[in-house]
């Protein structure tokens, strides 16, 4: 049995605005939480692919349709059926991207299976391993993601 956490992250980065005329590097960072898997953070073992979670919206609805996805009271949305987890910090757009994973519950354990990048026109495995989680600690540990909750 594998444990679960969410955890307050932030992505560091920059952004191109248009500043008194100029285009400008600007400071852009993002406030996420990070599924952290027996005590390893997922976002620092993807920092390759440079994404952010899903569970990074600080209105409360957009945060709850992901937790509903997460929890499977939601379908996933994209045609392989599985879920996004890790996506573009700027726009959560598959078309830039998103680390996706299949999500099955086993009577009492959450099972996430099958990492893969996908973006719309291809899938790559990621080969991460196999993960099995106790079905009231996941839906406790997901719905605990909440910036209101955090603040």
């Amino acid at each position: 049995m594998n444990n679960l956490e969410c955890k307050m992250a932030i992505r560091h980065g920059f952004v191109d605005r248009y500043v008194d005329g100029e285009i400008r590097k600007c400071e852009n960072n993002t406030s996420f939480f990070d599924f952290s898997i027996d005590g390893n953070s997922l976002f620092n073992t993807l920092q390759p692919y440079d994404f952010i979670s899903v569970l990074s919206h600080k209105d409360e609805e957009l945060q709850r349709n992901e937790f509903d996805k997460l929890l499977l009271n939601a379908p996933s949305g994209l045609e392989s059926g599985r879920y996004m987890i890790f996506v573009c910090p700027m726009c959560a757009d598959l078309g830039c991207g998103a680390i996706t994973v299949s999500i099955q519950r086993e009577e009492e354990h959450i099972v996430w299976k099958d990492f893969s990048y996908e973006d719309g026109e291809k899938t790559k495995s990621l080969h991460l391993g196999t993960f099995i989680f106790e079905w009231a600690n996941y839906t406790k540990t997901i719905s605990s993601a909440s910036f209101e909750k955090n603040e």
